[in-house]
């Protein structure tokens, strides 16, 4: 699989306390990974040094071996993200939001009606964001990412909010995805959904990367299968001896 990005020792130090510090992996097409931590654990700091919104203390990203200007819009443009709490104008309808993020993108009014269609808000594509529950803002987010035809997708704690059937849907839409071709980056801490789609883990914890592997090379020990929760929480136990 040919490589989308790859992280080259990523740093931001805050203070002496607060850090992320020399994370490094490779992202590659077709290929789902799940960026794993508890609250606080540098995930989304990762998530913003990779999208550009903040510039790390040191290390870079690379793309076809070349180092990238991750404030460059040629970069950003390389990208699809979902925030981890997106605010949308409360006074806009669904449709009206998604119109004014495909003209950002140069995309098409009939995919607005496919992503709205894709995440069950079609329906309600009218109706206005105030009356939206956190699931359906969610959605509409998930949308807005889904929008352009990039190669890689980078989603901040995606399923907060949804209920068990979009939690489902959800799943499926990303094996759709990555039957396209997709990289898909994803932060969560709940390491279930780790198991069931991403190909490799990332386990992130005070700001140092724990473990990058397969997912199926990590929960299995001896033959046997073992829980992620298992395998992340004797990683920590590792780090704190």
């Amino acid at each position: 699989m040919n490589k989308v990005i790859e992280l080259v020792a990523l740093t931001k130090i805050y203070s002496e306390k607060s850090r992320v510090e020399d994370i490094s992996f490779p992202i590659h097409q077709g290929e789902i990974v799940a960026l794993c931590g508890g609250n606080g654990a540098g995930k989304s700091t990762l998530i913003k040094m990779i999208t550009g919104i903040i510039k790390p203390t040191s290390g870079h990203i690379e793309i076809d071996g070349n180092i990238v200007n991750t404030i460059s819009m040629d970069y950003r443009n390389s990208f699809s993200y979902m925030p981890d709490d997106m605010l949308f104008p409360r006074q806009l309808s669904a449709v009206e939001v998604l119109n004014f993020f495909a003209n950002l993108r140069k995309v098409s009014k009939e995919k607005v009606g496919e992503v709205l269609e894709i995440v069950g808000l079609y329906e309600d594509k009218n109706r206005l964001i105030k009356h939206f529950s956190k699931g359906m803002q969610q959605r509409l987010s998930f949308a807005q990412a889904l929008l352009a035809d990039t190669p890689l997708l980078i989603l901040d704690e995606p399923t907060n909010g949804l209920d068990p059937y979009w939690v489902y849907r959800f799943k499926e839409i990303m094996h759709d995805e990555k039957a396209k071709g997709k990289a898909i980056l994803f932060t969560t801490h709940i390491l279930t959904l780790v198991e069931e789609i991403a190909d490799k883990a990332a386990f992130i914890e005070g700001g140092e990367l724990l473990h990058f592997d397969c997912v199926k090379d990590l929960v299995m020990r001896d033959g046997e299968k073992v829980s992620l929760e298992k395998v992340f929480f004797e990683k920590q136990m590792l780090q704190k001896q």
